[in-house]
């Protein structure tokens, strides 16, 4: 919704995705995206490896669960009035994403598991574990 509008819409002649702060706003979301994908994939490796993966599915329900809630925020932004109204689905979808912060877990109560994981662990968390 928010690319197929800042592709149409022009403020002072230019066209919205032409413009360096949408731009960035976007691209940072796509980083973010792929950011999920690659700690939902770890997740889901980790599990097919035989484990229970609670540290992993607690930093990717954490990071897809704000980027959810930060992209329908970038939409409403990119959109001006017309996403916060009823005319697109965005305002809906920002009710959901604030939700989806709740469901499964707040994050404080993920960012506990990862502490206490990252502490039984007893090894240091920015080593990367391959074995």
């Amino acid at each position: 919704i928010a690319t197929a509008y800042a592709d149409t819409r022009e403020g002072f002649g230019i066209r919205l995705a032409d413009r360096e702060s949408v731009q960035v706003m976007l691209g940072d979301l796509a980083a973010g995206i792929e950011t999920g994908r690659l700690l939902t994939m770890k997740a889901a490796w980790e599990i097919d490896r035989g484990g229970y993966a609670q540290k992993e599915i607690s930093m990717a329900k954490i990071h897809v669960a704000n980027l959810l809630h930060k992209a329908a925020d970038t939409a409403i932004q990119i959109n001006g009035a017309r996403g916060y109204s009823r005319d697109t689905p965005l305002e809906w979808i920002y009710r959901y994403a604030r939700q989806a912060r709740l469901v499964d877990g707040a994050d404080e109560v993920h960012k506990m598991i990862l502490n206490r994981h990252l502490a039984d662990e007893g090894r240091d968390f920015w080593t990367w574990d391959t074995a």
